[in-house]
């Protein structure tokens, strides 16, 4: 279990997490939605242990989460562009298995561009070795700062389609932010909606039906309209 208990995370004078206590399950799969500036990438810093400088706790499954086997997905790819795509995967790899770096790489439609640098690939090429790169060490914890954002529609359901399939090869435990509400029940087994100043959970959504095999089922938009005829002010972090 992810637990996470953060009594104050401050910039100079601002308050931006006070008393904030969430218990993430092992292999639980959660998305964050919250008002630009609530403080997201901030929980995910601390979480990944980037961010030290706040009072409160981390732990996973009773560990320090210093010690712990973390993920990474960006915005963007982040990859060294003087890297091959297969070297930029072998550079973090933990076991240095040429076999499973290709096996990944192929999983994901890359076969071709394996000795491929950055820049010939296409944004979504990118994103899809960026993938297997947060994958390649089996993390115990994934964490997902909206990674297919910027990505037109059918390539980012492709990329989240190949999302899902290593999700539940490796089953870690993922925090997922994104400001799409059917991005989220589409993918994420709990929602939590946030407020800032400081930042507080106002909702968590249970997210009783797995969609994950069929993206575009017809249901995932009917339950984003029924959390927004509930909660209308929802996205703005007020359950009012």
């Amino acid at each position: 279990m992810l637990d996470i208990n953060i009594s104050s995370k401050k910039y100079h004078d601002n308050k931006i997490i006070e008393n904030l206590k969430l218990e993430v399950k092992k292999s639980e799969f959660i998305s964050i939605i919250g008002p630009s500036g609530c403080g997201k990438t901030t929980l995910l810093n601390i979480i990944s242990n980037i961010d030290k400088d706040y009072l409160g706790s981390v732990f996973f499954n009773k560990e320090n989460i210093e010690d712990i086997n973390i993920g990474i997905m960006f915005q963007d790819s982040r990859l060294i562009p003087w890297l091959t795509i297969f070297e930029n995967i072998m550079l973090i790899s933990k076991t240095k298995d040429e076999e499973l770096i290709l096996q990944s790489l192929i999983e994901v439609g890359l076969k071709e561009y394996i000795n491929s640098y950055p820049k010939e690939l296409s944004g979504g090429m990118q994103r899809r070795a960026a993938l297997v790169r947060a994958f390649i060490n089996k993390p115990d914890i994934l964490l997902l700062d909206e990674p297919f954002i910027s990505l037109d529609y059918p390539t980012a359901q492709a990329l989240r389609s190949d999302f899902m399939k290593f999700y539940k090869k490796y089953k870690p435990t993922v925090v997922f932010i994104t400001h799409d509400l059917k991005e989220a029940v589409s993918l994420s087994q709990r929602i939590l909606f946030l407020d800032s100043k400081p930042m507080k959970i106002v909702l968590d959504y249970k997210n009783i039906d797995d969609y994950s095999s069929n993206l575009e089922s017809l249901e995932i938009e009917k339950i984003k309209d029924k959390i927004l005829k509930n909660h209308p002010n929802i996205l703005s972090g007020s359950i009012i």
